[in-house]
């Protein structure tokens, strides 16, 4: 069988996990992360990685995304309040635009920040996501120099017709609705998948009797793929997302903490399109295989303002074809070969551009601006002797706005004779390119800056992984550093009150340790630990924001006799996190520092039958007051419960 098409199939379909999120022991032999060009065992990936399967993403119980995401060790996530609210993930101590996010390998940042917002992203439709940690540029690319978070939506797990319906209610006026149809034959498959979530939320101010901010979302996705021949698949992706979310307003130099955010009819439209046409051929008796693909990017955006009138209407696209071939340097198949080598080239467009001239302050506003990259890649993978794999890759970007630039990467993997320890290093260069926002502007209080050069960085980190227990334990250390430069900042004009991106002189540093663990305690319980410790600091010395010092996160799961049911329980504490402090009288960089916090959420799932399946689960347990973000306030104690049907 075709070498990409079997490891994109076993990639998504194998139960199996990384350390820290498994509910089960595994064997790391089994395992297939795509931490690369061409996928890679984790037993022989040098770089730092995750993974979710579907089984974990299940156990969860989570309605959103993000939420799966909080637990993983290196990764930071904030949310502006309630569900759909703005929510971006850090990597690393690195920006939310330093983070490149796929969905079944389509890249979905907006064109105009560089940023994907989570908010939108429900958990319904998705069977994976693979993060991989530190700089990634050399394989990816701009916007991968925290690393990059690679989503696959489910698809069909045996063959035939199937799928699942469920539906779920919630106390905070939430109401759910998923389906799942799968088909798949002996010349193809095909999968497609809708989920429309409402959410009644609550108040975000934390005014009280303030209107709750609720939000409604609609998801539909497709994809399939056409073994034409032997050799030759074809396939492709469709995505679509509609979301409409109340948020309140921010005051800036407000009095108080309390008048940061304040309850106002304020809300954000956001329709987003996503897609790609691919086609694998494999050539010289399977030895080197060919992949040529087209994806592309729609994303529109509407908003309302304080007093309800409109504020925002905007229009990014992105367009990019890419060519990969991968080839076997000493055997005459993929499959068999202990060496390999990959070569791509991809060609990206870029747009972006405000629509409504009511809204905007002045002409050059209304024009689309666009931007135009080029690069080459050369990768390789193999395993230099018993146990010790390598992966090295190199990438030249040629930009029509900025320098050029070449990244590379080597990561390294040793598996001891004693078949339980492994150490694993990998060292990193990263480019991120400056948003068309921070290069253009397009708002009447922010100013772009043409001549920002683009942020830089180099990291490395190194860890090691032990099983103990005979395998139903193990454990990965990891500590990793890193500087960046010429980070971009916002400087404000305190007489004008217009703000520019500029590029800031000196390094900024993150350092740190994650810690990954998980434990199959008894036959019926099982038990996972991740912790993360980071220090990240900008130029001058300050704490980065955002990014909190500490993160712990404990899941205990435990099946019962009956086989039958099972009950899950995740504590999730957080400790040394700062934001700025934007109450007045302002002063530039101020920053405050947030309470830390414990969450713990609980949840259940019991087989009626063979295909019907009851789920619970109440959220923030202890109903912890807490923030994220200097000002919103934070969801309290809410239960949700779900009944699905497999056919």
């Amino acid at each position: 069988m075709r070498y990409i098409s079997f490891a994109a199939s076993l990639a998504a379909t194998t139960a199996i996990s990384g350390a820290a999120q498994a509910q089960e022991p595994f064997d790391l032999g089994e395992i297939v992360v795509s931490g690369g060009l061409s996928p890679v065992a984790a037993s022989s990936l040098g770089r730092s990685a995750t993974v979710l399967t579907a089984e974990d993403i299940e156990r969860r119980d989570v309605k959103h995304a993000a939420d799966l995401l909080r637990a993983l060790p290196g990764v930071s996530v904030s949310r502006t309040g309630g569900v759909g609210g703005l929510t971006q993930v850090r990597m690393r101590g690195h920006e939310g635009n330093h983070t490149l996010v796929l969905i079944d390998g389509v890249e979905v940042a907006s064109t105009n920040f560089g940023e994907f917002d989570f908010g939108g992203l429900l958990a319904a439709d998705i069977g994976r996501i693979e993060v991989l940690r530190g700089p990634q540029s050399s394989i990816y690319g701009s916007q991968a120099i925290g690393g990059v978070i690679s989503i696959t939506t489910k698809r069909p797990n045996r063959p035939g017709f199937s799928g699942r319906i469920s539906t779920e209610l919630g106390s905070d006026g939430s109401s759910g609705l998923g389906l799942n149809v799968f088909n798949q034959g002996p010349r193809g498959e095909l999968s497609f998948s809708t989920a429309m979530r409402a959410t009644g939320g609550f108040d975000i101010s934390g005014t009280p009797g303030g209107e709750r901010d609720g939000d409604w979302n609609e998801t539909y996705n497709l994809k399939g793929r056409y073994f034409v021949t032997d050799t030759l698949t074809l396939g492709g992706t469709l995505r679509y997302v509609r979301r409409n979310s109340d948020t309140d307003s921010d005051l800036f130099a407000a009095p108080s903490r309390a008048t940061l955010v304040t309850d106002t009819p304020a809300s954000i439209q956001v329709q987003e399109t996503f897609g790609s046409v691919y086609a694998e051929l494999e050539t010289m008796g399977g030895r080197l295989t060919n992949r040529l693909e087209y994806s592309f990017a729609h994303i529109d955006r509407q908003g309302t303002g304080s007093t309800g009138a409109k504020n925002t209407d905007n229009t990014g696209n992105r367009s990019k074809i890419a060519y990969r071939g991968t080839l076997a340097l000493d055997a005459a198949t993929l499959d068999a070969a202990n060496h390999r080598l990959t070569f791509a080239a991809e060609h990206e467009r870029e747009d972006y551009k405000e629509n409504d001239p009511a809204i905007v302050s002045g002409a050059g506003q209304l024009v689309k601006r666009d931007r135009v990259q080029s690069a080459f890649v050369l990768e390789y993978q193999g395993e230099l002797a018993s146990g010790l794999d390598l992966q090295a890759s190199v990438r030249h970007d040629d930009n029509d706005k900025f320098k050029d630039f070449t990244t590379y990467a080597v990561g390294l993997s040793y598996r001891f004779p004693n078949q339980t320890t492994r150490l694993h290093a990998s060292f990193g260069t990263g480019v991120q390119n400056p948003t068309l926002v921070e290069q253009f502007g397009f708002f009447a209080n922010f100013t772009g800056n043409p001549n920002l050069e683009p942020e830089q960085s180099r990291g490395w980190d190194i860890g090691i992984e032990q099983e103990f227990l005979g395998g139903r334990g193990v454990v990965d250390l990891s500590y990793f550093s890193d500087e960046l430069t010429n980070e971009i900042a916002s400087f404000r004009n305190p007489a004008t009150g217009i703000s520019t991106p500029i590029n800031r002189a000196g390094k900024s540093d993150r350092k740190g340790i994650e810690l990954a663990a998980s434990l199959q305690v008894t036959a019926q319980i099982d038990a996972n630990l991740s912790y993360t410790w980071l220090d990240a600091t900008e130029p001058n010395g300050a704490v980065e924001v955002r990014r909190p010092e500490h993160e712990l996160a404990l899941q205990v799961g435990y099946a019962l006799p009956n086989d039958r049911t099972r009950l899950d329980m995740q504590v999730r504490h957080v400790a040394g996190n700062f934001d700025l402090d934007f109450r007045g009288p302002f002063v530039p960089g101020a920053r405050v520092k947030l309470s830390d916090y414990t969450v713990v959420d609980i949840g259940f799932s019991h087989a009626l039958t063979d295909t019907v399946q009851l789920t619970g689960s109440v959220k923030n347990l202890l109903d912890e007051d807490y923030e994220e973000l200097f000002g919103y306030a934070s969801q309290g104690r809410t239960a949700f419960i779900g009944l699905s049907k497999a056919f």
